[in-house]
């Protein structure tokens, strides 16, 4: 058990290559379950966990990763070593739809056509919706964005030039989501079990990162796989989904109120960090995390005129201070800070132009 304000990490190595910033060995968690590291490139997360687990009649894979050679040569070195091939996954499940969980799917599906894909259904909408905005993503509708979110002038030149450095790869975003959707996709809702035999993988619907994340419960190993949900020692983005920026904190809060209904001593398997035990005190810590995070929204809120999202923004704490908030990550801390501000009910500007997706 661990105490009131620590968690206890579950796996020295994991935590060990967390802090070395340094890519972790594949490892066997649980009966029939397997972790397999993707790396991310050029990302401080440096890698997503994928989850393998062994079902009756073939093995189901969690988060394959982001896409690209490297990234498929890895998950498939972690298939082999958990002693399977592509011809042996009979599922896949995705989280959430961003890159760095979805973007292997394409690659998967062409190893094994027959297998189904599982997303909740509200992801599967942000995908499509993602598909069309990115196409119309201009450096003038960027400009428009930064402006409605109050910018200085170099500031909205600064955030236009990130766009376009984004539309450079469009392409490669494009070829990602608009793979064709399976004959065996699943849109899966809360409460649901997954088809794998062998196995009770409970789906449980937590929105807040993006409208439509899943974590997984595993009802045998008790083991909870998180995703993007709950991490050990960072909290996840909310607010970057444009679609649903106007109900994401107060979904996300929700669905750290409902870790409550699991046991306390559930192992947490997240997508990125380490495996841990303390889900009850990381969702508190996480509570605490956004409290602050609107305090400091209405102590600026107080303290000038200027409303504008850019001026709340400066008014709250960030790891690299906000001067230090460049490029996509100014955008993200711009949409976070949007959407505390929804739950304020304080005014927000129209968000069209911009696009989400990690």
């Amino acid at each position: 058990m661990t105490s009131q304000t620590d968690l206890r990490p579950l796996s020295t190595a994991q935590a060990q290559a967390w802090k070395d910033r340094v890519l972790p060995a594949t490892e066997r968690i649980a009966e029939g379950t397997w972790a397999v590291p993707v790396p991310i490139p050029d990302n401080p997360l440096r890698y997503t966990y994928s989850y393998l687990l062994e079902a009756d009649d073939g093995v189901a894979v969690v988060d394959p990763g982001w896409d690209g050679d490297a990234r498929l040569q890895a998950l498939l070195e972690g298939l082999s070593g958990a002693g399977y091939t592509p011809a042996d996954i009979v599922g896949i499940v995705v989280t959430h739809y961003h890159r760095d969980h979805l973007g292997l799917v394409p690659a998967l599906l062409s190893l094994q056509p027959g297998a189904w894909l599982a997303l909740h259904s509200h992801d599967i909408e942000s995908v499509e919706s993602f598909r069309s905005r990115s196409s119309r993503t201009t450096p003038e509708s960027a400009m428009a964005l930064g402006a409605n979110l109050g910018l200085p002038a170099e500031r909205i030149e600064e955030l236009a030039s990130s766009f376009a450095g984004k539309a450079r790869s469009a392409s490669s975003d494009r070829t990602v989501f608009a793979f064709d959707w399976p004959q065996n996709l699943l849109r899966v809702e809360d409460k649901e079990l997954l088809p794998i035999p062998g196995r009770r993988i409970r789906v449980l619907w937590t929105p807040g990162h993006t409208f439509g994340h899943i974590a997984l419960h595993d009802e045998e190993n008790q083991t909870f796989f998180s995703g993007d949900h709950v991490l050990p020692s960072i909290s996840p983005n909310i607010g970057l989904d444009i679609t649903s920026i106007g109900h994401s904190l107060g979904d996300y809060l929700g669905s750290l109120e409902r870790m409550r209904g699991l046991p306390e001593d559930v192992a947490v398997a997240p997508a990125h960090g380490y495996r841990f035990d303390g889900l009850h005190i990381r969702a508190d810590q996480l509570v605490a995390h956004h409290d602050q995070r609107l305090a400091e929204l209405r102590e600026r809120a107080a303290a000038t005129d200027d409303q504008s999202v850019y001026s709340m923004c400066q008014g709250m704490e960030w790891a690299r201070g906000f001067e230090g908030l460049t490029g996509f990550q100014l955008y993200a801390a711009l949409m976070e800070t949007a959407a505390h501000m929804h739950y304020l009910d304080m005014p927000v500007p129209s968000l069209d132009g911009g696009e989400s997706g990690r």
